[in-house]
């Protein structure tokens, strides 16, 4: 029973204390919304607005304080390829707030699991795991993107090639894509117009839009574009077989993630079962799990089983991994 009385109060200290330093850090902005409260009346619709204009208000405060850690704590050399990264995945962060947004979720979590464990293994494991969550939502962000990309480029190219045949020119072709069709594709084909309306060579705006799309047929469009307009010929009909190319991609691939479903199955069963059973044994006799920590033999096993546990998603990566 103490044990949780200290867990708690550790708990309500730790929200207390950011809670305070919060408010510490933006007193004048309370302030200032405290003396507008005092002598504005609000009709309820003004309210609502009101409450979501606070929400927008504490989101940007937090991107802040975020930014503020993260420019404290980084370095010049990643913010470069941390920007490109989050542009890829369309998050609307600035690679120094999602630098804070890393670090902070590392010292919650292994916080957290120090608290529930009282452990310094598991809490500096839960640290290094929580380093790397940011880091995992970003590329899952970024294959989804991609991949909604590619299911939606076949139609994009075959709307494209019809309206050269209509007498478009390729811009105004583009054009209808952006207005007709949904992100991500509409909106990267309305970036890819108005980069170019600004000055830049299509050439240019085409390679940043290959640069910011991590996908190989998007990329395939882009070389033959680039190709055709420097040797020419029939533009309508090359992105119609290109079009056909992706389309019998997509199946492929599409059979191929069926075929392959019980070895990702498996994947995932090798991942969650071995952590689900010793949280399972640490909640019902932590006195057993914990002799993994405190023995050499233990520490070796426990090691030994994480390095296996690798090598075997790695295998069973490699096995199921088919390039088209």
């Amino acid at each position: 029973m103490v044990y949780y009385f200290a867990l708690g109060g550790a708990f309500f200290t730790v929200f207390f204390l950011i809670t305070g330093l919060h408010r510490l850090l933006f007193a004048s902005r309370y302030a200032l919304l405290e003396r507008l409260q005092i002598h504005t009346e609000l009709s309820p619709g003004a309210l609502q607005q009101t409450e979501a204009a606070a929400n927008r208000d504490f989101k940007r405060d937090f991107l802040r304080f975020l930014g503020t850690l993260g420019t404290a704590l980084s370095r010049r050399d990643n913010l470069n390829s941390i920007q490109k990264k989050l542009l890829k995945a369309h998050v609307l962060m600035r690679a120094e707030e999602f630098i804070g947004l890393t670090i902070f979720s590392a010292a919650a979590l292994s916080l957290l699991v120090f608290l529930l464990s009282d452990t310094l293994l598991f809490g500096l494991a839960a640290g290094i795991l929580g380093l790397k969550i940011p880091d995992m939502v970003i590329e899952l962000k970024k294959n989804r993107r991609a991949e909604t990309l590619t299911q939606q480029l076949p139609e994009a190219l075959t709307i494209v090639s019809s309206g050269l045949r209509a007498g478009y020119s390729f811009p105004q072709a583009m054009s209808v894509v952006s207005r007709e069709m949904p992100p991500p594709i509409g909106k990267e084909f309305a970036r890819v117009i108005w980069e170019n309306r600004m000055g830049k060579p299509l050439e240019e705006v085409l390679r940043n839009l290959g640069e910011r799309n991590e996908s190989d047929d998007l990329n395939l469009v882009i070389t033959a574009l680039l190709i055709q307009k420097q040797v020419g010929g029939n533009l309508a009909e090359i992105l119609d077989n290109i079009s056909h190319t992706i389309r019998e991609r997509v199946r492929i691939k599409g059979e191929i993630q069926t075929l392959t479903a019980q070895g990702r199955l498996s994947a995932i069963i090798i991942i969650i079962l071995p952590v689900a059973v010793a949280a399972f044994l640490m909640a019902t006799n932590p006195e057993y799990m914990l002799t993994l920590v405190r023995e050499t033999l233990g520490l070796i096993m426990l090691v030994f089983a994480i390095i296996m546990q690798v090598f075997g998603i790695m295998v069973i990566r490699k096995i199921i991994k088919i390039d088209v």
